[in-house]
This record gives C-alpha cells, sequence and structure tokens, in this order.
C-alpha cells in the first residue's frame, strides 16, 4: 500500500523531497519550508518526475504538518484508488 514507508514530517520540514509509485501511479511530494506546505505531484507513466514534468494529472498542496501529512496520505491513497481500473 502507498505511502506505508512515507517519513515523518521532519523529514519534509527539513525540506527533503520524497517519490514513491505503484505500477504507473506515481507522486512526488515537494516541501516549501518558506511558505510552510508540501505539494504533491500525480502523474501516470513509466518515466520519473523529471521526464513527466508535463503529465501531471493531479497537484495539490498540504500544510507542513503532522496533520497536513495525514490529510497528504489519504489524498494520495485516493488518487491511487480512483486511478485504479
Amino acid at each position: 500500500m502507498l505511502c506505508t514507508e512515507l517519513p515523518q514530517i521532519m523529514w519534509f520540514q527539513n525540506n527533503n523531497d520524497y517519490t514513491e509509485c505503484n505500477d504507473l501511479f506515481h507522486y512526488i511530494i515537494l516541501p516549501d519550508t518558506a511558505a510552510e506546505v508540501m505539494t504533491v505531484k500525480i502523474w501516470h507513466g513509466e518515466y520519473c518526475y523529471e521526464k513527466s514534468r508535463d503529465e501531471i494529472v493531479s497537484e495539490r498542496s498540504f500544510p507542513l504538518t503532522s496533520e497536513g501529512r495525514a490529510e497528504m496520505i489519504e489524498y494520495i491513497r485516493n488518487e491511487d484508488f480512483a486511478y485504479r481500473p
């Protein structure tokens, strides 16, 4: 299941990105410590984020907090579920 190994909030508060995939479902979390948000970008395909920037199908920002992390996990899992046939 996606997000089972997702780092704790301190990882993102230290401005570290995180990416994961489930078959062709990919996402990246890009923290912005200045704005105090984490932005999730989702795409479908075979390639990494750097090669897929024009293929983003969903994007959403969350507060850079533990509560925001929990909301983000729910969002990612729902998007993955919606993608599955």
